[in-house]
């Protein structure tokens, strides 16, 4: 076998999840590593949210106005 291809040492690294925001390894019951990047992930959640209605409620008066004037 050449000095370049030794065979990699076994390491154990215990079951672990990372948190969602930071990616801090973490147990495996939590989702998180604490309260702030709970706060982060929550104001990120309702920010995407928003983002995805706004489009919707600004487009619905655009097909309105749309329909009205082709009645004409």
């Amino acid at each position: 076998m050449s000095k370049y291809l030794k065979q990699a040492e076994k390491v154990s690294v215990p079951r672990h999840r990372h948190c969602i925001v930071c990616a801090t390894p973490i147990g495996l019951e939590r989702e998180f590593c604490g309260p702030n990047c709970e706060d982060e992930f929550k104001r990120a959640e309702r920010k995407r949210k928003y983002m995805m209605v706004i489009p919707i409620l600004l487009i619905f008066p655009f097909f309105l106005l749309l329909l009205l004037l082709g009645r004409r």
